[in-house]
C-alpha cells in the first residue's frame, strides 16, 4: 500500500464507511492520513480564544487543507480589572475594556490562521464565522451602558490570509443580537473583509435597532457615520460576488411603536443619509445582494441625480425599515393617521441644516412609553413614493438583473391604548392582528428568450417581465407604474405582466422566499 499514490489511496478511503476508516488508522502512514481526511473530523471546528493552541497544534500541516469551516466564538469580555489599569466602574471606560478584549482575540484568531497558513495553504475554501454568543451564566443583567458599539483595534495590523472564502459576523445562527453584551462596530466586517482577497461571500447581523434609550441612540448615530468613513477612506470595496447585510433581526418592528416618533439618525437632514450612500458605494459591484436596513432613496440613487450603472446584479432583496433614516414614517393608518411625524432629535448630536428641527414642530418622544404598537399598514406618499421610485431608477441600470424584491415588515396590532382609535378596521384586524405581514413590489426577468430551464420551448408567460404588487389595496400612480416598468425594458423588450391581487396572502414569508439568488452561479 506504500508503494501507491496518495491519490490512489484517498479514493479507496474515500469509498469506506466512515465507521470503517478508524481500522485504517494504524496500518500505514498514507492510510492514516486517507482515513483522517474523509472521517470529516477535521472539516468542521468550533472554539474560542483559549482554544487557539489546541486548534493549531491539531490543524498543522494538511489537515488545515481539510477544514472547511472555522466557527470562532468571541464570548463575553474577560476580567475588566485589565493591566491598562482602566477603572470599570465608568461606562466609556468599559467601553475601552470590551474594545481591546474583542479585539485582541480577532487578532488572536486571525495570527493562529496565518500561522497555519503556508505555500501550500487552500485559497478560500474556508468558511469562517466569527460570532458573539454571550453564553449562559455570563451575561450581565442590564444592557452595556456606553459601548453600544465597540471598535476593532489596529485593524491594519491583522495578517492577510487566503485561505479564507465566506466570512460571517454576528450572532450564532436563529439568535438575535443581544444589547446584554458590547455589540460589534457596524464597520467591523469591512475592517475584516479587507484581509482576505479570497472571500466571495460575505454575511453580517449587526444591531442597529430602535430600544427606546438616548445612549444607544447617540451610539447608533455615531456607528453610522463610522461606517460612512470607512467606505469613504479606501478604495476597496467588497471584494464578494456575494453578501447578506442584515442591521436589523426579524422581529425588530414587532417592538416599535407607531404612536412615537422615531431618532433622527441624519445630521444633515432627511435624503443626504451618509449610511445609505455608502452602502450604495459598497453594494454596487456585487452579483447578489440581501440587504435589511434602515435606508432612505439615497441608497438607489445619489443626491446629484446621476445614477451609476449596477453591472453584475442580478439578485437583489431589499427589506426597509417601517421608519427612514431621519426618524419619519415610510407607512401610516388605514386613514393617514401619523402622516406628518417627524423625527426627533437624539440628544447629544449636533445637528445643521435641514436637520435641525423646526420652532413649534411637536416632537413626540421616542424614549417614552415605548410600548408596541402596530398600525402603519397604508404607504407615506410623503416618504415611500420617492423611496419606491429611487428603487426603480436604480434598478433599470442593472442590466444582468433576474430577480428583486423590495418590501417592508408590517404589523397590525394597535395595542390596548390605540384600539379605540381603529375601531373602524375591525374587519382588517380580525383577519390580520398579530399576524407576520409584508408590503412590497417583486420583479422576475424572463426565465428564456426561446426555451425554459428543461430545455422546452417557454411559454409566453415566461418570455415578458412579470412585476408582483403585494400591496394590499394601493396602487401607484401612472407616473411611478412607468418607473417600474423600466425594469428590464432595455434588455427584455416592450412586453411585461402586473400581477394584482389585493385579497393575495401578504405573509413576510412570500417576500422573504422571493428570491433565490443563493443558487445564481
Amino acid at each position: 500500500m506504500e508503494t501507491l499514490p496518495q491519490e490512489v489511496v484517498d479514493q479507496i478511503a474515500s469509498n469506506l464507511y466512515r465507521s470503517d476508516l478508524k481500522n485504517l488508522l494504524l496500518l500505514s502512514p498514507k492510510l492514516h492520513m486517507a482515513a483522517e481526511k474523509y472521517s470529516e473530523g477535521f472539516t468542521r471546528f468550533r472554539l474560542q480564544r483559549k482554544d487557539l493552541d489546541e486548534f493549531v497544534d491539531k490543524f498543522r500541516g494538511q489537515r488545515f487543507c481539510w477544514l472547511h469551516e472555522l466557527e470562532f466564538d468571541l464570548g463575553p469580555p474577560g476580567n475588566p480589572a485589565g493591566d491598562d489599569g482602566i477603572d470599570s466602574a465608568d461606562g466609556r471606560d468599559d467601553g475601552k475594556i470590551h474594545g481591546h478584549d474583542l479585539s485582541d482575540q480577532i487578532h488572536a484568531l486571525f495570527n493562529a490562521l496565518k500561522t497555519l497558513e503556508d505555500a501550500d495553504a487552500p485559497q478560500g475554501t474556508i468558511q469562517l464565522k466569527i460570532i458573539s454568543s454571550g453564553r449562559p451564566g455570563t451575561a450581565p443583567t442590564e444592557p452595556t451602558a456606553g459601548c453600544c458599539h465597540v471598535r476593532l483595534e489596529r485593524p491594519q495590523k491583522l495578517p492577510v490570509l487566503q485561505s479564507i472564502g465566506s466570512l460571517y459576523v454576528g450572532p450564532p445562527e436563529n439568535q438575535q443580537a443581544s444589547n446584554r453584551h458590547p455589540r460589534l462596530a457596524l464597520r467591523t466586517p469591512l475592517d475584516l473583509s479587507s484581509k482576505l482577497p479570497n472571500v466571495r461571500m460575505i454575511r453580517f447581523d449587526l444591531a442597529d435597532e430602535h430600544d427606546c434609550d438616548a445612549e444607544t441612540e447617540r451610539a447608533r448615530v455615531e456607528a453610522r457615520e463610522d461606517f460612512a468613513r470607512a467606505v469613504g477612506t479606501t478604495t476597496t470595496k467588497l471584494r464578494t460576488k456575494r453578501a447578506e447585510i442584515i442591521f436589523q433581526g426579524r422581529k425588530a418592528h414587532e417592538l416599535l411603536d407607531h404612536d412615537s416618533a422615531m431618532p433622527n439618525l441624519v445630521r444633515a437632514g432627511p435624503g443626504d443619509d451618509l449610511f445609505s450612500s455608502s452602502l450604495r458605494v459598497l453594494c454596487r459591484h456585487l452579483t447578489q445582494l440581501q440587504l435589511t436596513a434602515v435606508i432612505d432613496k439615497s441608497f438607489f440613487w445619489p443626491e446629484d441625480g446621476r445614477g451609476d450603472v449596477w453591472p453584475n446584479m442580478e439578485s437583489l432583496e431589499i427589506k426597509f425599515h417601517p421608519a427612514t433614516p431621519a426618524g419619519s414614517w415610510y407607512f401610516m393608518g388605514p386613514r393617514g393617521e401619523g402622516r406628518g411625524v417627524p423625527g426627533y432629535p437624539v440628544d447629544g448630536i449636533e445637528y445643521s441644516g435641514e436637520g435641525r428641527a423646526a420652532e413649534g414642530d411637536t416632537i413626540v418622544m421616542g424614549h417614552a412609553p415605548c410600548r408596541p404598537s402596530g398600525w402603519r399598514v397604508q404607504p407615506n406618499p410623503d416618504t415611500l413614493h420617492p423611496f419606491l421610485a429611487a428603487f426603480a431608477r436604480a434598478a433599470a441600470k442593472m442590466p444582468r438583473l433576474k430577480e428583486a424584491m423590495i418590501w417592508s415588515p408590517i404589523w397590525w396590532s394597535p395595542g390596548s391604548h390605540a384600539r379605540s382609535r381603529f375601531a373602524y378596521h375591525g374587519a382588517f384586524d380580525m383577519v390580520h392582528n398579530r399576524r407576520p405581514l409584508g408590503w412590497g413590489i417583486g420583479y422576475n426577468a424572463p426565465e428564456g428568450e426561446s426555451e425554459g430551464e428543461s430545455g422546452a420551448p417557454a411559454s409566453d408567460d415566461e418570455n415578458v417581465r412579470v412585476f408582483e404588487w403585494r400591496t394590499g389595496s394601493w396602487e401607484p400612480d401612472e407616473a411611478m407604474r412607468d418607473l417600474f416598468h423600466e425594469i428590464g425594458r432595455e434588455e427584455h423588450g416592450e412586453e411585461y405582466d402586473d400581477d394584482w391581487d389585493p385579497g393575495a396572502n401578504q405573509e413576510d414569508l412570500f417576500f422573504e422566499g422571493f428570491c433565490f439568488g443563493k443558487t445564481l452561479d
